[in-house]
């Protein structure tokens, strides 16, 4: 690593310590997912909304269209977006990608334009078993790929957020992509925790130690909500999506984890509950804006009084 790229690295940590503000004990920063508000096109509207739900930051889409930003066209969109939005005020520490390792395509262009531009953490994954295959062994031949991307973060800066979801892909267990992760350095590589598939892969309080466990490497967390319900077969059960404290996730104990593990990455609600086309990433939405945004801002409160409730806020 040469001084220019320790140089980069200082600057974007110094960057990141000054617009976040995460620090154990300060008042906790939370930022709206732009996947929820892809029905606004430019970063000013977008920035508009997310400052009149009351959200600190955005985290920006960096996927195909409707993300804000063109991956394929990222060196010449993505800090034209960012410097917008960051004009109203607003932080911008996270992108979501879907960079799975370094030979992903534009990888490589992604981390050093948000690099360029003080962004430190993203959105990575997701990895799936193949079955009729030893689950060790997989885990273990996903050691070199993770290598690879720590090597290309720590050229640029960057901490990896790998998100859990509530399945059968890796990571869905915490536990299963802990025993990887473990080799390489958390400043890097680690969870985007979210913890209401945690909540649903664990039942029964199983996520509590999960996220313990995985401490040092909660490098961001995505809050939602939801409870489990028997699909229309009558057999499996699936996740019903609701505004924050109407689910099964059990907030307030979440964020008192997040505080003993000393957590000071980003924090974003992701709200997946019908809300006329917000909720799944389309570019036109079907109820009246006041309403969509209304429902956001709920959860922001819900969430901002369990902060407060914790000493967080």
């Amino acid at each position: 690593m040469n001084r220019r790229d320790l140089l980069k690295i200082g600057a974007g940590a110094v960057f990141s310590a000054l617009t976040r503000g995460q620090a154990p004990g300060s008042r906790m920063k939370v930022d709206a997912y732009s996947r929820h508000l892809q029905w606004l096109r430019s970063p000013d509207e977008v920035a508009e909304a997310a400052l009149e739900m009351g959200f600190d930051g955005l985290d920006v889409t960096v996927r195909a269209y409707p993300g804000h930003v063109d991956p394929a066209k990222v060196a010449t969109e993505l800090a034209p977006f960012v410097t917008a939005v960051r004009k109203h005020g607003l932080q911008v520490t996270a992108i979501t990608t879907n960079i799975a390792d370094a030979d992903s395509p534009n990888a490589e262009n992604i981390l050093r334009a948000a690099s360029g531009i003080g962004i430190t953490h993203y959105w990575w994954g997701t990895f799936r078993y193949e079955n009729n295959k030893p689950v060790m062994r997989q885990l273990d031949e996903l050691k070199p790929r993770v290598a690879k991307l720590a090597a290309l973060n720590a050229r640029y800066g960057m901490k990896a957020m790998y998100h859990n979801y509530a399945g059968t892909q890796v990571g869905c267990a915490i536990w299963d992509f802990l025993y990887v992760l473990r080799d390489f350095d958390p400043k890097l590589v680690s969870f985007h925790y979210d913890i209401g598939h945690a909540t649903n892969a664990g039942g029964g309080g199983t996520w509590i130690n999960n996220l313990r466990a995985a401490g040092p490497y909660i490098g961001g967390v995505s809050v939602k909500d939801s409870y489990l319900e028997k699909g229309a077969d009558g057999r499996d059960w699936r996740p019903r999506y609701t505004p924050l404290g109407q689910g099964n996730v059990q907030l307030g104990q979440f964020i008192s984890i997040l505080k003993e593990i000393s957590f000071s990455g980003p924090m974003e609600i992701q709200a997946e509950y019908p809300n006329g086309g917000a909720d799944n990433a389309q570019d036109k939405i079907t109820l009246p804006r006041a309403q969509v945004l209304g429902a956001m801002k709920k959860d922001l409160d819900v969430l901002r009084a369990a902060l407060k409730q914790a000493g967080w806020a």
